[in-house]
C-alpha cells in the first residue's frame, strides 16, 4: 500500500490529521507480506519518504525516521506523483497495488481553490476540459487534475505493472465519488473508495481497517475496501458530531463502469430528445430539487435523482422512464445479503448518521455534475461565473461527457429554459 498525503495546505487541523494517519500506519507496521510506504508534504518543510517497517516484538511506540527527504516538493504535480510510484515500487515491489491519496479534493472543478471569495473576471483552466481537481498544493500554487493524475497511474502500470489496472485507488478526498471523476479511472484501477460528501480531516484508513489488512483477514481488494469503509462509517456513526452533520463513503467496482456510461448514453438521448416539452422539464426540476446536493454546483446523487425522475414523469413516458431506470441499476447493482452489492459499479454506499428525514440516506454512492442555475435562473453562488463557463467551453471534453453526451442535455436543458 503506497500513500500519498498532499498536506501542503495552511490548516494546522490539516496537517496534524496528516501526521496522526502516518502515525497510524507506522504504529500498525508492515509484515513480510504487506508493506507500507508513505510520501507526507507539508507546508514549508522538507517532503519526507518513508518505508514502514515491520514493529518490533513487545513495544508500544518505536521511533520511525523518514528514509528519503527532498526539499518541499508541489505535490499537485504529475511528476511528484510518479516519483513516488517509482520510489515506493523499488523499495516495495508488490503483485497487488493499493494507491491511497489523502489531501483537498474540489470534485469537478471549475471551482479553484485559488479564487478569492470577489471574483476576477479572468480566465480558467477549464478551456483545456481537464478541470476535475484532486490536490492542491498551497506552496506552489498548484492544483492536480484527475485526467493528468489518472494518467500517472496509467504511467505506472504500464512501466511498473505490465499494463494491467492496480487493485485500489483510495481517495482520501472530499466530494471525488463523482461520475466524472470515475470515468477518468476506469482503465487505471479496479476499486476505488471515495466520497460524494466532504470529508473529515480523520481519515478513512482507520486503524481497525490496517489491522484487519495486516492480518490476513481480508481475503481480497474487495475485502479490503469494504471493510475501510465500514470501519469509518461505523467510527463516525460513535462520534459526538455525527448527529450535526453527515458523511458518505462509497466502494465502486470500475469493471462495471462502461455498463452505466452506456446507460447515461441511453438516458442522456431520450432526455434531450424530450426536454423541450414542459411537463418533462418539471419532472427534471422536481426530481433534482428532491435529490440529495452535495456542492452548491450542483453535484447531486445520480441514481437518487433518475429514482426521483421515474416518480415525477408523467403516466405515459414509459421509454424515459425506462432509461433512468436502467442508469439506477447501473449503479446499485443487485443487493447481496452483507449489505453490500454486485452487478453495478457501487458495491458499498455507506453512510452516517442514519437518521429519519435526512437527505443523506439518499445517497446511492455516485454524484454527478447538474449545476443550479441551469434550471433555476435566479440561484446565486461562489464561483458561479467559472460554472457557466465551464459549461460553455470545458465540460464537454471530459471523458465522461464524450463517452455519454451528457453535456448536450445540460447545453439543451438551458437553451430551452432561458431562451
Amino acid at each position: 500500500m503506497y500513500v500519498y498525503f498532499a498536506a501542503d495546505v495552511p490548516i494546522p487541523a490539516m496537517t496534524a490529521a496528516a501526521r496522526e494517519t502516518l502515525q497510524t500506519l507506522i504504529s500498525v507496521g508492515s509484515t513480510k507480506t504487506i508493506k507500507f510506504t508513505a510520501m507526507i508534504d507539508l507546508p514549508e518543510r522538507r517532503t519526507e519518504y518513508y518505508i514502514v517497517p515491520e514493529p518490533p516484538e513487545k513495544a508500544a511506540r518505536w521511533p520511525v525516521l523518514p528514509d528519503r527527504f527532498r526539499s518541499n516538493v508541489n505535490s499537485a504535480a504529475i511528476d511528484t506523483v510518479r516519483d513516488f510510484f517509482a520510489w515506493s515500487t523499488r523499495n516495495c515491489p508488490a503483485d497487488n497495488i493499493a494507491l491511497i491519496f489523502w489531501g483537498h479534493g474540489y470534485a469537478l472543478d471549475d471551482y479553484d481553490p485559488r479564487a478569492k471569495t470577489k471574483r476576477a473576471a479572468t480566465a480558467f483552466p477549464g478551456d483545456t476540459g481537464n478541470e476535475l481537481k484532486l490536490l492542491y498544493d498551497d506552496t506552489h500554487k498548484s492544483v492536480l487534475n484527475n485526467r493528468d493524475f489518472a494518467k500517472a497511474i496509467r504511467d505506472y502500470t504500464r512501466q511498473f505493472n505490465g499494463g494491467k489496472p492496480v487493485q485500489i485507488v483510495g481517495l482520501d478526498c472530499c466530494n471525488m465519488a463523482m461520475a466524472e471523476v470515475l470515468s477518468e479511472l476506469q482503465d487505471v484501477t479496479q476499486y476505488v473508495v471515495a466520497a460524494e460528501t466532504e470529508l473529515p480531516f480523520q481519515s478513512w484508513l482507520t486503524r481497525p481497517a490496517l489491522q484487519k489488512f495486516v492480518t490476513t483477514a481480508v481475503t481480497g481488494p474487495r475485502d479490503l475496501a469494504v471493510s475501510a469503509v465500514k470501519s469509518f462509517i461505523g467510527l463516525t456513526v460513535g462520534s459526538p458530531n455525527s448527529y450535526d452533520s453527515y458523511v458518505e463513503l462509497s466502494v465502486c467496482d470500475l469493471t462495471n463502469f462502461g455498463k452505466l456510461e452506456a446507460a447515461m448514453s441511453a438516458f442522456a438521448e431520450v432526455l434531450t430528445a424530450e426536454i423541450k416539452r414542459h411537463d418533462i422539464r418539471r419532472a427534471v426540476a422536481q426530481a433534482w430539487y428532491n435529490d440529495v446536493t452535495f456542492l452548491p454546483d450542483g453535484m447531486i446523487d445520480l441514481s437518487s435523482f433518475c429514482r426521483n425522475l421515474e416518480k415525477a414523469l408523467p403516466p405515459g413516458d414509459a421509454r424515459l422512464k425506462s432509461a433512468a431506470s436502467d442508469v439506477s441499476e447501473a449503479v446499485e447493482g443487485k443487493l447481496q445479503g452483507d449489505g453490500t452489492s454486485m452487478g453495478g459499479v457501487v458495491d458499498l454506499a455507506a453512510f452516517a448518521p442514519s437518521l429519519s428525514g435526512r437527505r443523506i440516506a439518499q445517497s446511492r454512492g455516485i454524484s454527478i455534475w447538474f449545476p443550479p442555475w441551469i434550471q433555476f435562473p435566479g440561484v446565486q453562488y461562489e464561483q458561479q461565473d467559472r460554472s457557466k463557463r465551464y459549461l460553455a467551453r470545458g465540460y464537454s471534453q471530459t471523458r465522461f461527457a464524450i463517452a455519454t453526451a451528457w453535456d448536450r442535455f445540460l447545453h439543451e436543458l438551458l437553451r430551452v429554459t432561458q431562451s
